[in-house]
């Protein structure tokens, strides 16, 4: 390798050394301004929400101060099982998906997913995907362990929902509850009929 060749070598590596904070800098911005994104959406979703279930209840003015506060500590408490549920599933996923290796027919997905089900398939099933793809490999728990966590948390999600239910009629008339849970489950068959068709206008373009 002449002088030359030694000298244009240096240059290159000086410079990807440069180059590679502007890049690296660039890729975190990007990253954040996507989870910001992703907040902005999360808070106008729950806006709206607020906004449809307090008029379809009728909440006073008083009832909504005593009301949210709970229901937003409920909804936390939720998630949180929500997301070990989740975690759990993915585990799952990841102990069959060895034992299904090479049996999957062409165009079949991971087990358990559900792409299909509907013309826009199923935003959860990607949420999964996407989850499998970045999981960390490592030593997985026995399947039975992990079975067992995912369908406790189904039990811990009863036990929270049963609790609040009962704060919610100290606050709120039975009536008023009963119309809140029907409120609740109609915002979100909105939300998902808005996606579905979001996604099938985006196919059809």
């Amino acid at each position: 390798m002449n002088n030359y060749t030694i000298a244009m070598s240096r240059s290159f590596i000086v410079f990807l050394l440069c180059f590679m904070p502007i890049w690296a800098n660039a890729q975190d911005q990007r990253l954040r301004k996507s989870d910001q994104d992703r907040k902005a959406e999360r808070e106008a979703i729950q806006a709206q929400k607020v906004a449809f279930i307090t008029q379809e209840v009728g909440f006073t003015a008083e009832e909504a101060e005593r009301f949210w506060p709970l229901y937003n500590e409920m909804e936390r408490e939720v998630g949180e099982v929500r997301h070990k549920r989740s975690r759990a599933k993915v585990e799952i996923y990841r102990l069959l998906e060895p034992a299904g290796a090479g049996k999957r027919g062409k165009g079949t997905s991971h087990p358990g997913l559900s792409l299909g089900r509907t013309a826009a398939g199923d935003h959860r099933d990607m949420a999964i995907s996407g989850m499998l793809a970045t999981q960390p490999k490592g030593p997985a728990a026995p399947i039975d362990d992990i079975l067992e966590t995912y369908i406790l948390t189904f039990e811990e999600e009863n036990h929270i929902r049963m609790e609040y239910h009962r704060k919610f009629l100290k606050v709120l008339s039975a009536e008023q509850v009963a119309r809140f849970y029907f409120a609740e489950e109609h915002f979100s068959n909105k939300l998902f009929r808005e996606y579905i068709d979001r996604k099938l206008n985006e196919k059809s373009r």
